[in-house]
């Protein structure tokens, strides 16, 4: 027996099919652009999941904060320190100039070369002073206590300019010849010296033997020196007597 399947039927489901069909296509299309958008996010080089996406700034946030404090200031390298200068600000010789030595500060010592006596002033104090150009000297016997008619020696003339500096540790020089010419002359036996006349009383004068028999001539006395041989070419150019 056959059967008669109606037009409106077979046409229904003819449309069914064209509709799945369309359908079909359009999804792998939508697919296939997803694929392709997610190659293009790839290739910039921007992370591909959102947890890396955030990872990154909040490393970089971090570093950030460790490297200066929350003042602003960029943190100082360890070890660095900073520089004041080649020396203490009370070890120069402008402080020298405007600080006088004191003799609570100073050691003096007396030592024989020949007919000269080297005066050394050391400064054994922390601090720098300044000494008078020269000290004050006179020879006489050690029993006249009026000192009065005591010899005193030539000196260099036309003094001036700012005392001189004696920083903490060093020395200075100055060198007496008794007797430069070599004659014979008065008889004394010790020599009376006030380091730094200007700035000291006569009480701090310190008195050293000369030995017996000392012949003095015409002595001469030069200017503080830094050393030895700086001291008595200052002492070759005495020419004033010093009062």
């Amino acid at each position: 027996m056959r059967t008669h399947v109606p037009h409106r039927t077979l046409l229904a489901a003819a449309t069914a099919v064209l509709a799945l069909t369309l359908t079909a296509c359009g999804g792998d299309g939508a697919a296939s652009g997803a694929a392709d958008g997610a190659g293009a996010k790839a290739s910039t080089g921007a992370p591909v999941d959102g947890a890396g996406a955030a990872k990154a700034p909040a490393a970089e946030a971090a570093a950030g904060s460790s490297a200066a404090p929350a003042g602003g200031e960029a943190p100082r390298a360890q070890g660095s320190a900073r520089k004041t200068g080649g020396g203490p600000a009370d070890n120069t010789p402008d402080y020298a100039h405007r600080h006088p030595c004191a003799m609570k500060q100073l050691s003096v010592t007396v030592r024989t070369d020949g007919t000269r006596r080297i005066i050394e002033v050391a400064n054994t104090g922390a601090s720098a002073c300044g000494l008078d150009l020269l000290p004050a000297v006179d020879l006489g016997t050690a029993d006249d206590t009026d000192r009065s008619g005591n010899l005193h020696p030539l000196v260099p003339g036309g003094l001036g300019g700012p005392d001189h500096a004696l920083l903490a540790g060093t020395k200075a020089y100055a060198v007496l010849d008794l007797a430069p010419g070599g004659g014979a002359g008065a008889d004394v036996d010790e020599m009376h010296v006030l380091v730094s006349p200007s700035h000291m009383p006569n009480a701090e004068t310190r008195a050293f033997g000369l030995g017996s028999g000392v012949q003095v001539s015409g002595p001469r006395l030069g200017l503080y020196r830094d050393t030895v041989a700086e001291a008595v070419a200052s002492m070759r150019q005495a020419d004033t007597t010093q009062q």
